[in-house]
């Protein structure tokens, strides 16, 4: 359409000027334009014969023109031109005749104004209140009853949610088959959703814990069950501190404290240390009324089961985690405000962990797992790093343990004697290493070489 309304306005513009040179040529026939092959500038008040091509030069601003070309098509790329008695012609009003020089150029002018007159305007129009605009979009409501119409159904998060609860108990009274498959779904379902901050703070006001949580917990002989219920409880209350504190509230720390001393598989142990994790991570509270002689013998105890490597890792790296957020807390030269100081202060984190000789638990767990922790890779970095975040808790006790030693440096020479067996693996291997060094280096002042 733009450019349509440009085409008109030029040609306009173009008819105006031939009208304004044939006046011009009856009037001034002693002042003729010479035409040649080359362009020339018309002079003002100058008259040109018809047949001639003109042009308006972009350039300069004056108008030009020059005899026809025969093998020219009639167009130049630097200017806008046309031929007078040619172009035109396409737009006469009917009943009028080219071949009049009075009247021709006039009537093509009001052809053209009249063209003007019935290019159409935009339709647009602003939606000057709020009941018109409302009528431009579809209601919630609407939306779900249309699609129910075509047999598709729309649900919240919070309609989806109530439909799980409802499902629950429905699914634990069926057949053991059956019951299983149900369970399953509902739990990844749940889970699903809980990632959602939102959706966890909704799935515990509902009674998420009571309904769902604390009754698949509690069913001593499905540890399945159990594990999926701790991974739910898990997801829910991490990285939410209004799920935390409705949790304690609710008496889940105990609760917690049970499925981590009862859990025997590698993956109930798992989840429920996710869950532990989950809840006092970065939660002073929850770490005052957990992180007791009783929880420290628990957490302990996980390194004395018949479990996979991996899960005891994660009982180092869990109290590694909680020691360096207490340090970063309260340490003098941080950024913590005093409040939030105060709080982890009044955990005596280190009292507990000195009175419940961690470091020596910790120091021989090492050492026992001295053998398994050889071809792995990821569980040796792992540890070692856990390890350097304790070493200014357990300075003393491991600068003073052989054994503690005698494990740094096996470990550090099997990674030297393997670093060429996998390219790919040859970094990483270089900074486990360097990093055992360090360790080395901080608990007894020098790296050795050999054993």
């Amino acid at each position: 359409m733009l450019a349509d309304v440009c085409r008109l306005v030029l040609l306009l513009s173009l008819v105006v000027f031939t009208v304004t040179t044939q006046a011009a040529t009856g009037s001034n026939e002693s002042n003729k334009f010479v035409p040649t092959h080359e362009w020339q500038e018309i002079k003002e008040g100058q008259s040109i014969p018809e047949g001639l091509h003109v042009r308006i030069n972009l350039t300069s601003g004056k108008k030009e023109a020059k005899l026809l070309d025969k093998e020219s098509d009639g167009t130049d790329s630097s200017s806008l031109s046309m031929v007078p008695g040619e172009e035109v012609k396409d737009h006469q009003v009917a009943g009028t005749s080219a071949s009049d020089p009075e009247t021709a150029g006039v009537m093509d002018l009001e052809a053209i104004k009249e063209a003007l007159k019935n290019i159409p305007s935009n339709e647009y129009e602003e939606e000057t209140n709020e009941e018109s605009g409302r009528a431009r979009f579809k209601s919630y409501e609407q939306i779900k009853q249309e699609l129910k119409d075509a047999n598709v159904e729309l649900k919240s998060d919070s309609e989806i949610m109530t439909d799980l609860f409802g499902r629950f108990d429905e699914a634990l009274r069926k057949s053991s088959a059956t019951e299983r498959q149900e369970l399953d779904a509902l739990f990844e379902d749940l889970e699903y959703l809980a990632h959602q901050i939102d959706n966890a703070l909704q799935f515990i006001d509902r009674g998420g814990v009571e309904k769902i949580i604390w009754p698949s917990i509690n069913r001593t002989e499905d540890s399945v069950t159990r594990t999926k219920a701790l991974r739910l409880l898990g997801t829910v209350i991490q990285n939410n501190p209004k799920a935390k504190v409705a949790l304690i509230e609710r008496n889940g720390g105990s609760n917690l404290i049970v499925a981590l001393g009862r859990a025997s598989t590698t993956d109930e142990l798992s989840a429920a240390l996710y869950a532990f994790g989950s809840l006092v991570r970065k939660f002073p509270f929850a770490q005052k009324q957990l992180l007791t002689p009783h929880g420290y013998s628990v957490l302990y105890g996980v390194w004395e089961k018949k479990v996979e490597l991996k899960v005891k890792v994660k009982v180092l790296q869990l109290i590694a985690d909680v020691l360096e957020d207490y340090h970063s807390a309260t340490d003098k030269a941080g950024k913590s405000d005093p409040t939030t100081a105060e709080q982890y202060r009044s955990t005596k984190l280190t009292d507990g962990l000195e009175r419940t000789e961690f470091c020596k638990h910790a120091g021989e767990f090492f050492h026992q797992q001295k053998a398994a922790l050889i071809p792995e890779d990821n569980l040796t970095d792992d540890t070692v790093k856990a390890l350097k975040v304790c070493k200014q808790l357990c300075h003393e006790s491991w600068s003073q343990c052989p054994l503690f030693r005698h494990t740094l440096l096996v470990l550090r020479n099997n990674l030297d004697h393997r670093l060429d067996d996998d390219s790919e693996l040859v970094v990483y291997r270089q900074e486990i290493k360097r990093s055992i060094d360090e360790l080395i280096v901080d608990l007894y002042g020098q790296p050795k070489d050999e054993l």
